[in-house]
């Protein structure tokens, strides 16, 4: 008899083997049921919850944690596949499973109308990890999916063919719900494996190839020998740009209080992940020339206040972000996994900021920081064309939020913002603040009154002239044609660059001033790093320790 099964299928790479997926102490035996199949099944064991002891149970023995494990593995189309069941993917070596194996067969055979959930995931500094889901059946756009920054990393729908399945969900496995009895499991495999293999989620999905997964062995290599070198610059105080920490799931801060950095000589607690953490880690064991066997020898593990294991624990290989260009390709490192952007995508992006209008600002006096500089600038001769507007925030209408106008309002009609160049996260706000600011100016007549009390209060204060006359009133018509939203980036870079993903958050807010009415530019304003500076961070004590090898 037939019944709704719920399957949990996963593709090995090829030349993997049932015996090189499994873990120790998993015992495979012959199927008779399914030609060509083995399985495993037995109990993960039990355990006490640690909340017995909270409530005072602990005389209770009846109070356990009881789970128990099976796979399958079948083999058809010369592939070999693993269904599991229970508990049973914690007995896999996931490595040797196909990535991505479900979202491929998700998005070839799933109804673009029917969609339920999606994760994805922003390979930036500031990784964002969400999951959108609705009550019922909606297409892709229901999702706000940023097709140029977002990567898919699961999906979940109903599926075109009903005798496919009546619902499925993917990511690196595959889930799916269906009738099914037992002899039709390798049916079941060969169907999903010719899903597997086709290209139809183009018609719908054609954005999924804008960033892809890398599967060059030798050229991941050579990315991972850059990635060594480039912490090496920053443990000898050196910049290196385009590199992050990041967690790689979706972090629960109630699993843990604290981070610790494992796998060499280290005994600190930190509050959260961070590179410079990690960075000074190192430092403290003696550890200047970083080398390709740390990214999976050194661990981060999430702790409890007696160092503890109280959580999740990765790689620091999965947790590191990293950006470069190499060979004239675009390349970005994200749990684990490379990524090639799409050279369509990277020459669009890079273009667009090349043609953009240039800006000029004035320079940046020696080690300062955009506070530094505003508040220079407005002092300085410079005071005669611009009116520093730096931390004065208006509240629009009907918004508890408060926002800041621009750092600086220039004579010829120009909104400043400024920010150093510092990371992708904060380049993403200073983009944001100017289309937010933009379109409070045009759409909210009684922000521009208050903008005008403010610049009145300052020039009272400073003796500056003129600039009230510059954005007109509520009374009056806002030509937003005259205006231009102006970035300015501080940056020490003799050729600067923007992280890619900046540079997508710089077009995707030019295109929006433009919808706006505006006109937009961006000005690099050049900064000296003093060597006195340097050679203070050079210079702290530290402790001689044995090298760490």
């Amino acid at each position: 008899m037939s019944n709704i099964q719920k399957l949990s299928i996963r593709l090995l790479k090829e030349g993997a083997l049932p015996t090189s997926v499994i873990r120790a102490g998993v015992d495979l035996q012959e199927y008779t049921l399914i030609p060509n199949s083995y399985i495993a099944y037995g109990n993960l064991g039990e355990n006490t919850p640690k909340w017995v002891d909270f409530l005072n149970l602990s005389h209770n023995k009846d109070v356990m944690n009881k789970s128990t494990y099976s796979l399958l593995f079948i083999k058809t189309e010369d592939r070999w596949f693993v269904v599991s069941f229970g508990l049973g993917h914690v007995k896999l070596n996931l490595d040797e499973c196909e990535y991505n194996f479900g979202l491929k067969v998700v998005l070839n055979t799933v109804d673009s109308e029917q969609l339920r959930s999606a994760d994805v995931r922003t390979p930036d500094e500031n990784t964002l990890s969400k999951r959108a889901q609705t009550s019922r059946g909606s297409d892709q756009a229901a999702f706000t999916i940023d097709v140029e920054r977002d990567l898919l990393r699961g999906i979940a729908g109903k599926p075109k063919n009903k005798d496919f399945a009546s619902y499925i969900a993917g990511s690196d496995g595959l889930v799916i719900h269906k009738k099914v009895k037992i002899s039709d499991l390798a049916n079941v495999c060969e169907d999903v494996y010719r899903a597997y293999i086709n290209d139809d989620y183009k018609n719908d999905f054609s954005w999924i190839d804008y960033i892809r997964h890398l599967r060059d062995s030798q050229l991941i290599h050579q990315l991972e020998q850059k990635l060594a070198e480039s912490i090496t610059l920053l443990l000898q105080r050196k910049d290196a740009l385009g590199i992050y920490l990041a967690y790689p799931t979706i972090y629960n801060p109630e699993n843990s209080s604290y981070i610790s950095y494992k796998g060499f000589k280290n005994d600190k607690l930190y509050p959260d992940l961070e590179l410079n953490d990690y960075i000074e880690t190192l430092l403290d064991a003696n550890i200047t020339n970083y080398d390709v066997s740390f990214l999976s020898k050194h661990t981060v593990n999430e702790t409890d206040e007696y160092r503890q294991n109280n959580g999740g624990k990765w790689k620091i290989y999965d947790c590191l972000v990293f950006e470069i260009i190499f060979e004239n390709n675009h390349y970005i490192l994200s749990c684990g996994n490379w990524y090639k952007i799409d050279q369509t995508l990277a020459e669009e992006v890079n273009n667009f900021f090349n043609n953009s209008i240039s800006y000029n600002l004035p320079e940046a006096g020696i080690d300062e920081n955009e506070e530094a500089y505003n508040l220079r600038i407005s002092q300085s001769s410079h005071c005669d064309e611009m009116i520093c507007l730096d931390r004065q925030l208006i509240s629009p209408s009907g918004s508890k939020n408060p926002i800041e106008v621009c750092d600086f309002l220039k004579k010829d009609k120009s909104f400043i913002h400024i920010k150093d160049k510092t990371t992708s996260s904060r380049l993403s706000h200073l983009f944001n603040q100017g289309t937010v600011s933009a379109r409070v100016m045009l759409m909210d007549p009684a922000a521009r009154d208050k903008i005008l009390e403010k610049i009145q209060d300052i020039q009272a204060e400073t003796g500056q002239t003129g600039f009230e006359e510059i954005i007109p009133s509520s009374r009056s018509e806002f030509e937003r044609s005259d205006f231009t939203v102006v970035y300015g980036v501080l940056t020490s870079q003799e050729r600067p660059t923007l992280p890619f993903f900046s540079l997508i958050s710089f077009k995707q807010a030019a295109h929006e001033l433009q919808l706006l009415g505006y006109k937009y530019a961006f000005s690099w304003i050049k900064k000296t790093v003093s060597d006195s500076r340097a050679m203070k961070k050079k210079s702290k004590p530290r402790k001689k320790k044995q090298q760490q090898t």
